[in-house]
């Protein structure tokens, strides 16, 4: 009975093995002049392509695998396929006016942006083009697709506002101490996040805006740009470094990564299912053994 324990904690070992390795997980960010991915386990940085002028967003779509990133000063928003082995050719989706920030409904196939006077949105391929908001010069955006809620901030005001997918309730959900120049929505503790410019602080709230808590206070004012929230944490960039923090608040972060030029955008990229032929018959032991587990301002 021993000897058979032994050969199961074995095959448990093998196949937490082939797991890791099958899973790849990436950050993508942008600097002044390039675009780049780091490997998140190897801590290995690659440069994917040149960039002409800042790319201060970047946008993923899950189901058609593009990256979507908008150059502010040439008034067009890009995209590439991705991950890609080859070469990456950037694909003109829209001109547009001086676009920002951006985000992706997957479902919808719904690009949406910032630019000077409005909120818009387009279909994925650049069809569509939508007026979705009026506001003045809005700054970040994100989408609640859940409850069907676009979160913004402007440049204007020190707030945080929200409207609905249907256009018919636009409201004021927190007022802020400075502009909010990232938003990010965390599905599972139904909370917003934000980054405050000019005070540095990273917060949060309940959907509602009540119970605001800060996260951290990075304790640099102008140079913070995006967020992003995997699982109990929250990347964010601040100067020439890419951070990671818990959720909880007071918690001390960690640097990911540093640049010699500011560090803009971020996008978290997970791959599953890598070498997909080695894992599946040791699954398939594993199962038989009664084992189960899964811009500019």
């Amino acid at each position: 009975m021993r000897s058979n324990r032994q050969w199961l904690y074995m095959q448990l070992l093998v196949n937490t093995a082939c797991c890791i390795y099958g899973r790849q997980e990436k950050l993508l960010f942008s600097t002044s002049n390039k675009m780049k991915e780091i490997d998140l386990d190897t801590g290995v940085v690659e440069e994917l392509a040149n960039l002409s002028t800042n790319v201060y967003s970047i946008a993923y779509d899950v189901k058609e695998r593009y990256v979507y990133a908008p150059r502010y000063h040439e008034n067009v928003i890009y995209r590439f396929p991705y991950p890609n082995e080859q070469t990456v050719n950037f694909e003109i989706v829209i001109s547009t006016n001086s676009p920002s920030d951006v985000t992706f409904d997957s479902e919808n196939s719904h690009l949406y942006w910032t630019e000077n006077t409005d909120i818009m949105r387009c279909n994925s391929d650049g069809s569509n083009l939508t007026t979705i908001v009026n506001v003045p010069s809005p700054l970040a955006l994100t989408l609640d697709t859940h409850n069907r809620w676009i979160y913004y901030s402007t440049q204007e005001s020190y707030a945080l506002h929200r409207v609905t997918f249907d256009l018919k309730e636009n409201q004021v959900v927190v007022n802020l101490t400075s502009r909010a120049i990232d938003i990010e929505i965390d599905f599972i503790e139904k909370r917003v996040y934000w980054m405050e410019y000019e005070s540095g602080d990273l917060k949060s709230a309940l959907y509602n805006g009540s119970d605001v808590k800060t996260v951290v206070s990075t304790n640099v004012q102008y140079n913070n740009r995006e967020i992003y929230i995997v699982g109990d944490y929250v990347f964010y960039t601040s100067l020439y470094k890419i951070l990671k923090v818990h959720k909880s608040s007071g918690q001390i972060p960690a640097i990911v990564h540093t640049e010699t030029i500011y560090i803009y955008g971020i996008l978290f990229y997970k791959q599953e299912g890598k070498n997909r032929s080695v894992i599946q018959p040791i699954h398939f032991i594993y199962h038989y053994s009664n084992f189960e587990r899964k811009f500019s301002v």
